[in-house]
């Protein structure tokens, strides 16, 4: 018994290249629409980004992005340095987003969420403990999908759904928690409703990984340029969209372009309550 949970453990503090693969997916992906995103705003060229299906993508990659990093709460035991180290790169993004475009900022984005839901998970780890993995995550993600519209003023799916209380919408607290009030303004916003559930719906997809851990298949790079990516995801994600900052404005239209740009960022990234 002993030795079995000793191997458990030791292989669960080692790397599922699997994850790294599809991280490093999400990393292409993210890049991609980047990509596409610079072009919009430097250089005017005219993509329905803001609209489906291209929003749906958008919404998507981040969701794959909470997914993995809610599944590898469960298998490391690093997570309050993870957690910090999230929290410190979403703080100079904030700083550098004031500084270029102030009225756009990143005020709390995909790394916001991140680091504070990796410092959170150890709180509600054990009540997550006591829900069976499988049924759990679906009752997580059905519990995402209800919750989607809040920052909309909404709660529900479908055509099922009934408005919130204007009083929850107030300010920048709130928005965080998911209740943005009518002016608040992020070029990213990843507030802890709805996302919460989809992180805690991954953490318990990493229990069923950790019940199968003696499947050779997770161990095993299938592609390693994915899982090199993967691996470095958190630096390719700080250092992209200067690259591709510069790479428009050296192609592109200058600096007149980029004070057209900001409007493009105010239309495109507003968030109602």
């Amino acid at each position: 018994m002993a030795v079995a949970a000793a191997n458990t453990v030791s292989k669960t503090a080692n790397r599922y290249p699997f994850l790294d693969e599809l991280r490093g997916c999400a990393i292409l992906m993210m890049i991609a629409y980047h990509f596409l995103y610079d072009g919009v705003v430097f250089a005017g060229w005219d993509i329905p980004l803001f609209s489906p299906p291209l929003s749906v993508w958008q919404d998507s990659i981040g969701a794959l992005f909470i997914l993995l990093s809610g599944c590898m709460c469960r298998l490391t035991r690093s997570n309050w340095r993870r957690g910090l180290r999230c929290l410190a790169a979403a703080f100079v993004i904030t700083a550098v987003t004031f500084f270029l475009i102030p009225t756009v900022a990143d005020w709390f984005g995909v790394l916001h969420f991140l680091g504070c839901a990796m410092l959170l998970y150890p709180l509600f780890r054990p009540l997550l403990d006591r829900v069976s993995p499988l049924p759990g995550a679906v009752i997580c993600f059905l519990l995402f999908w209800i919750t989607y519209p809040v920052c909309f003023g909404k709660i529900g799916v479908l055509m099922w759904k009934m408005p919130l209380p204007s009083f929850l919408y107030q300010n920048f607290a709130t928005a965080i928690l998911g209740f943005p009030p009518y002016n608040f303004v992020s070029s990213d916003y990843y507030p802890m409703l709805p996302w919460i559930f989809l992180f805690f719906c991954g953490s318990l997809l990493g229990r069923i990984l950790v019940n199968h851990s003696e499947q050779p298949a997770l161990f095993r790079s299938h592609c390693w340029p994915l899982a090199f990516l993967g691996q470095h995801s958190l630096v390719i994600y700080l250092v992209h969209q200067p690259v591709l900052y510069g790479f428009f404005l050296l192609i592109g239209r200058g600096w007149a372009s980029l004070c057209a740009g900001k409007i493009l960022f105010l239309q495109g990234f507003t968030v109602f309550g």
